[in-house]
């Protein structure tokens, strides 16, 4: 007879605050969000993310490694994992003036259990993009001030299945199915201080609902007496998801805080619009010891060059990413409370899709991680911290150089999942 664990008061206590943090969190504002579906999201665990985002080829029972699929195979046959995880993060934009800020926010809720021993599944829900951005543009003609001003705000979520089969010895595939949806509005004001002053205000807001689909594969060689070499690829297709649209463009006088409409030049309701999300491939390799030593390195491309809202493109380029990273712990399975610390440490590379000015941004990060076994005997749960500090962009035509600290927090519950009743 199974005996269940009693965790669904944990779970319900989790979601509450992980959904209290989503509606409640106040992003960062960063210009270069008014591009393509924002700000795209990590999209990695906390302790891949402390490795430099490594973690195409990492596999491990206590982690929930959603950046490839076929890692899930790595979770016990009579254990259950939880994960979640918070970040706190602090920038400073530079250009002809600076502009600093910082936000909490909520990364990743995930939760990983067995089926059978050849079948593993996650399910979990973790941001997908933020929009988030404030722009004023002011000329002076003569006694006239024109202000063109951007506005931009909202994003766009994800709830994901994941699950991960064992195809023979070492070699495993895996698949996300996931649900994208969320809302996001970009607006433009010209408006004059002159209210004899004809203003114009384009407003565009959209309603995502759409699915996406990752899948991965991973294989792993051992070496006689020298550890684990890994192999990891990842594929994820040019699906198009689709959006409800609200587009509007009218003129109005402004007297003061009060404004009159004078025409609507241009509107539509509830427009279907497809979105072309972009094609990406990943590789990486890692070798490993045991649970003491790993260190890997990942490779990803994305076809950015192709997306398109409505068969309109955003003029982005194509992007890679290059990361390099690994942890260390001293002795897993000793008594003494130090030795069972894992440090992580990592940096990472990235030509992003934004090509502005003929000029395509890149970006950079290093990474440092620490993570802290609970004090109760042959449990594998943990809480851990990891910090990132980079850059991004120039200040080179005009543009606008981005650098920030970010902190993480992470909780990983990893415990029996059913226990088989002993028989008197």
């Amino acid at each position: 007879m199974l005996k269940i664990r009693k965790i669904n008061c944990i779970l319900c206590v989790a979601f509450c605050l992980c959904f209290a943090s989503v509606s409640a969190q106040n992003h960062l504002n960063s210009p270069y969000s008014r591009f393509g579906l924002g700000d795209i999201a990590s999209r990695t665990s906390s302790a891949n993310a402390a490795m430099g985002g490594v973690g195409l080829a990492f596999m491990s029972p206590t982690v929930v490694n959603f950046s490839n699929p076929a890692s899930y195979m790595a979770y016990d046959s009579m254990s259950c994992l939880f994960d979640v995880a918070f970040s706190y993060k602090n920038h400073t934009l530079s250009a002809e003036s600076t502009q600093k800020g910082s936000t909490m926010y909520f990364d990743y809720l995930a939760f990983g259990l067995p089926v059978l021993k050849w079948w593993k599944t996650t399910f979990g829900f973790q941001p997908f993009s933020n929009i988030s951005y404030t722009i004023n543009d002011t000329k002076v003609f003569d006694s006239n001030t024109i202000t063109t001003s951007f506005l931009g705000y909202g994003g766009i979520n994800e709830v994901y299945w994941g699950n991960a089969f064992k195809l023979f010895n070492n070699f495993s595939i895996g698949f996300n199915a996931s649900f994208l949806f969320g809302e996001y509005s970009k607006n433009r004001t010209v408006e004059s201080s002159d209210m004899l002053f004809v203003n114009t205000r384009i407003s565009n807001s959209n309603q995502v609902k759409g699915f996406f689909l990752s899948c991965g594969t991973q294989y792993f060689v051992p070496i006689k007496n020298k550890g684990v070499l890994g192999f990891g690829l990842t594929y994820t297709p040019s699906i198009p998801i689709f959006s409800t649209m609200q587009n509007q463009n009218v003129t109005y006088f402004k007297t003061g805080i009060n404004e009159t409409i004078l025409d609507t030049l241009y509107g539509t309701n509830n427009q279907k619009v497809k979105h072309s999300i972009p094609q990406s491939i990943g590789g990486g390799i890692s070798w490993s010891k045991g649970l003491r030593y790993f260190i890997g390195a990942d490779f990803t491309w994305t076809n950015w060059a192709h997306y398109a809202v409505d068969g309109v493109s955003d003029s982005l380029a194509n992007s890679y990413k290059i990361a390099l990273g690994g942890n260390y712990t001293p002795n897993p399975t000793s008594l003494k409370y130090i030795s069972r610390i894992t440090l992580s440490l990592g940096a990472n590379y990235e030509q992003t899709y934004l090509k502005l000015n003929d000029i395509q941004l890149n970006k950079f990060g290093v990474n440092f991680g620490i993570q802290f076994p609970v004090l109760v005997k042959r449990s594998k749960t943990s809480f851990g911290a990891s910090f990132e500090y980079g850059q991004m962009g120039t200040t080179q035509s005009g543009l606008i150089k981005e650098n920030y600290f970010k902190a993480t927090i992470s909780v990983r519950v990893h415990e029996p999942w059913y226990q088989r009743r002993k028989l008197d």
